[in-house]
């Protein structure tokens, strides 16, 4: 996984569809569990196109309430946000095998309370290989 990021655009989660449907797994496994927070390392080697930053993590943490996507101090991507709306978020990260070239908006859901104002804008995209060309 490897997660672009440019403050005045999108930021991209990009993988394999493997890699992202691993990460739903690990996501619904979190989301059952006791613990609070989850943090699963990306990669930073390599170009950077289309942002100007990858990412080290993405940490995912369980509050109350509305999501939150946000930087954290260690600039890691960070969601936040109540069981229910971690369990909707976490459904974006699962690709089907003929998903390839398409891409999920994951605060894109009409539920009042979903996302919290301020929140940062994520698409989820299987890697093509066209980024995966540019991005090694």
């Amino acid at each position: 996984m490897r997660i672009y990021y440019l403050e005045t655009a999108n930021t991209m989660i990009m993988g394999s569809i493997a890699e992202l449907n691993q990460i739903h797994a690990q996501l619904a496994e979190f989301l059952k569990s006791e613990r609070r927070f989850l943090r699963l390392p990306a990669q930073v080697s390599g170009g950077t196109y289309p942002s100007r930053e990858l990412l080290p993590a993405l940490e995912v943490e369980k509050t109350e309430g509305s999501i939150y996507v946000s930087l954290s101090n260690e600039r890691a991507l960070r969601i936040a946000g109540g069981m229910e709306n971690l369990m909707v978020y976490a459904e974006f990260f699962r690709f089907y095998d003929d998903e390839a070239g398409s891409h999920h908006h994951p605060e894109c859901v009409e539920h009042s309370g979903y996302i919290k104002p301020g929140s940062l804008s994520v698409i989820i995209e299987p890697e093509t290989e066209y980024f995966a060309g540019v991005s090694r």
